[in-house]
């Protein structure tokens, strides 16, 4: 089985949220072949303190035990994307649950990152030892074959709300895998699967398929230009987990990529070289460019249903 630390901003329970960092949640704890260590938090979707309650929350309605640790309630230099609250959890702070993990399993934990990357740039910064001592790192973050086309949001968002921090992550030498927009916009579920979750015998995945249809809906109504499709909507971070333990079920290419800090015009762009021209750089990841769509939406939903 693959350890794996989760570090999310979930935000899925809170009214108008999104659902799909719940659902990589949900798809980590139902994968036979992951040993899920812990789920740490951070700010991004929401307050950090708000996603340590809702991770709580979704835990309890799955019915999984696993330890929660809160993590970064802002990015390294920048203000946070959502105001800080009092938290009612006294948690170890998520970067040493972290560096304890990995030191405690040395190359056998993989770091599933599908929020801003804060936590485990803190995690380098207080113990940069740890680097070689990961087994892998999954990132849902970057575009790196097209762009976002947002002036106000030129870097995908997990990179864009901490770019300092996805910088150091990306310098660092981990054994690194991207799962950016240039995938994950491609896997969607619509309305027709959140009517065949709706119908299942489990009843996680009847709150699923609610979950899911009550999203679609808010977006249509709320931000009609923000998807191509108003009936379907992507799951994001759910394929970041899928590719832990289902690797070829995207295509991999090996670049050499950064991102950019300097500017609010250019904040959180990945600067990626796919190595095509003559003395290209050291590789420092790969970068997903391909996704079977059918056979993560199949992935999916019988793995829902199991819960």
């Amino acid at each position: 089985m693959t350890k794996i630390i989760l570090d999310t901003d979930l935000a899925m329970g809170d009214l108008g949220a999104d659902v799909d960092d719940g659902f990589a949640l949900a798809l980590a704890i139902a994968d036979p072949d992951i040993d899920l260590l812990a789920v740490t938090t951070v700010n991004g979707n929401t307050d950090v303190r708000s996603a340590t309650r809702l991770s709580h929350r979704l835990l309890d309605k799955i019915g999984y035990d696993v330890p929660v640790y809160q993590g970064a309630d802002r990015p390294l230099l920048r203000k946070p994307n959502h105001p800080i609250r009092d938290s009612e959890y006294e948690d170890v702070p998520a970067a040493m649950a972290i560096i304890d993990a990995i030191r405690r399993h040395p190359h056998e934990v993989t770091l599933v990152l599908i929020g801003p990357l804060t936590n485990i740039a803190l995690a380098l910064r207080l113990d940069p030892g740890i680097a070689p001592l990961i087994k892998e790192v999954v990132i849902m973050g970057g575009v790196f074959l097209r762009h976002t086309n947002e002036s106000g949001m030129p870097g995908e968002f997990n990179i864009w709300v901490d770019p300092e921090a996805a910088r150091i992550v990306a310098e660092s030498g981990m054994p690194l895998k991207f799962v950016g927009l240039d995938v994950t916009l491609q896997v969607r579920i619509d309305l027709d699967d959140a009517a065949a979750l709706e119908r299942s015998e489990s009843a996680f995945a009847q709150y699923a398929g609610a979950s899911t249809r009550a999203w679609i809906d808010f977006m249509a109504k709320r931000h009609p230009d923000s998807e191509p499709d108003q009936t379907s909507c992507a799951m994001h971070d759910p394929l970041a987990v899928a590719a832990v333990t289902q690797p070829d079920i995207v295509t991999w290419s090996k670049a050499y990529v950064t991102f950019a800090t300097e500017s609010e015009v250019t904040r959180g762009m990945a600067v990626a070289d796919l190595l095509r021209e003559e003395n290209p750089p050291e590789p420092n990841c790969v970068i997903a460019t391909e996704v079977d769509a059918d056979r993560f939406r199949s992935l999916f939903i019988s793995r829902l249903q199991m819960i």
